[in-house]
């Protein structure tokens, strides 16, 4: 069955593929990369369809052909300044988007490196990557991870420049502050 669904992806997506991975490495054409985002975002937006309709293998893997195709596109993008950063927002959108699915299937390490993607893509500047990545290193049992990744959260929550954790649905300052210092109890005991 896999080898069917990879194969109908290359089929669906081969000669994209060819001119994705073939085109000039330095082109500045912001056609082309607004083109192969465009494609990239048709992809991801299909997926989020699978997921509405319970078919989280096949999102898995057309989450993972949008990060293929969308990337590059989105960063160049980003970097040359023609996106107001809606290129680089959709890309951190598409990895924790990702990772929620590979959770979903019980993929923790395909999670862990795709919310770790959007943590990296944001800088840790975005809460809900956060969110997502201390959701992924519970699921994992990385007591550490998750600290780490709520700390940073309330971090972020005292700027008030990047979000609030009240957009965090159903959480409190004070539910992280408790589950930090829980995980830090946690983690103290098994040290000593």
């Amino acid at each position: 069955r896999k080898r069917r669904q990879d194969h109908l992806t290359m089929h669906r997506f081969g000669p994209l593929i060819a001119t994705f991975l073939f085109a000039a490495p330095n082109s500045n054409n912001s056609e082309r990369w607004i083109d192969s985002l465009s494609t990239a975002k048709d992809i991801s937006n299909e997926a989020a369809d699978k997921v509405k309709a319970g078919r989280h293998r096949e999102a898995a893997q057309l989450y993972e052909d949008a990060m293929l195709f969308g990337r590059k596109a989105a960063l160049n993008l980003h970097e040359g300044g023609d996106d107001d950063g809606a290129a680089l927002d959709w890309l951190i959108g598409l990895y924790r988007n990702s990772a929620d699915v590979r959770l979903l299937l019980d993929d923790v390490e395909g999670a862990r490196r795709d919310a770790w993607g959007a943590c990296v893509f944001s800088q840790n500047e975005d809460i809900p990557s956060l969110e997502c990545l201390a959701n992924v290193c519970k699921a994992g049992g990385d007591d550490i991870g998750q600290m780490q990744a709520l700390k940073r959260i309330l971090e972020l929550d005292e700027r008030k420049d990047t979000g609030s954790i009240s957009d965090i649905e159903g959480t409190s300052m004070k539910e992280i502050q408790s589950t930090i210092a829980a995980l830090d109890e946690k983690i103290k005991k098994k040290v000593s």
